[in-house]
């Protein structure tokens, strides 16, 4: 009977000569078995690829959201602090008062909140990462310029209080500590004692203005204060 199965042999220079047999069917299905878990590990590799483009996608996302929310609590933050301003510019009880005084009052609240709200920003700087602290001891505060456009920028910064009043207070800072010349990226870390007459509970904000070499304003830009 004609023998159908195939011999496979081993051998090495220094060993004996090892021979398997292995019938057609058996290799077949290793044949197939091999290609079915190629098919396998190319279908891994593609549902891979497609999770992590979707990751991707979904991490742009989450940043954009995050941007997004970021702003939205910035103009919260804006609309909470005009609020309070309001509130302490209100009527005293039992205070009868003409209509002249309150559009008089009315007029002087509105140009104090447009100095202290206005945002100016030019495009050609940016501000990160601020951290801003008014304690009893007075107020520390530190963050990132980012240079925007191809140029070297070179300038000053000047840093206000903002009061519950509306109005804003300078911060009398080491002149070294806010002066800037970065070509990219510069960090700026101060501290100073608290301007005279104010009080940590009056203070909403801090508003931060960036000059150029020329004295414009390239950015103004009011954020809150930490604790």
């Amino acid at each position: 009977m004609k023998d159908t199965n195939f011999s496979v042999l081993f051998m090495r220079d220094n060993s004996d000569v090892k021979s398997f047999r292995v019938s057609p069917r058996r290799l077949k299905a290793l044949l197939w078995g091999l290609g079915i878990l190629a098919l396998a590990v190319v279908a891994g590799l593609a549902v891979g690829l497609h999770s992590f483009v979707g990751y991707r996608a979904l991490l742009s996302e989450r940043r954009s959201l995050e941007s997004s929310l970021a702003e939205a609590q910035v103009a919260l933050e804006r609309l909470g602090n005009i609020n309070k301003i309001q509130q302490a510019q209100g009527k005293e009880p039992g205070g009868a008062k003409t209509k002249a005084e309150d559009k008089a009052e009315d007029k002087a609240l509105g140009a104090k909140a447009q100095r202290a709200f206005a945002k100016v920003n030019t495009g050609a700087i940016t501000v990160e990462n601020l951290r801003g602290q008014l304690s009893s001891s007075g107020l520390t505060a530190s963050f990132d310029l980012n240079n925007r456009g191809s140029a070297a920028l070179s300038g000053v910064i000047q840093l206000f209080v903002l009061r519950s009043d509306g109005s804003l207070v300078e911060v009398e800072a080491p002149s070294q500590d806010l002066t800037y010349q970065i070509q990219r990226f510069k960090r700026i870390s101060t501290s100073a004692p608290l301007p005279s007459g104010l009080n940590r509970r009056e203070a909403l904000g801090l508003r931060i203005e960036i000059k150029n070499s020329d004295g414009e304003t390239i950015l103004g830009e009011t954020y809150a204060l930490g604790n």
